[in-house]
């Protein structure tokens, strides 16, 4: 009876773990859309201000939100 309790704590751990990193993911790819948006509606000046053009937005977006 022991096991199948511990099976079942590590289960929900296991479910609950799985959850909180879709939930990560989602979030991080929502401000990645969002920053994203917001650069394309910069001019090319204010994006030349920045130090970027508009062909490495998607780069300085995933660099921003996921570091990489």
């Amino acid at each position: 009876m022991a096991s199948i309790t511990t099976n079942i704590a590590l289960n929900t751990a296991t479910f609950s773990n799985a959850f909180a990193h879709l939930k990560d993911r989602a979030v991080k790819h929502y401000m990645f859309r969002k920053t994203v948006s917001e650069l394309r509606s910069l001019s090319r000046l204010e994006l030349a201000d920045l130090g970027l053009t508009y062909s490495s937005i998607k780069s300085t977006a995933h660099e921003a939100v996921y570091g990489r």
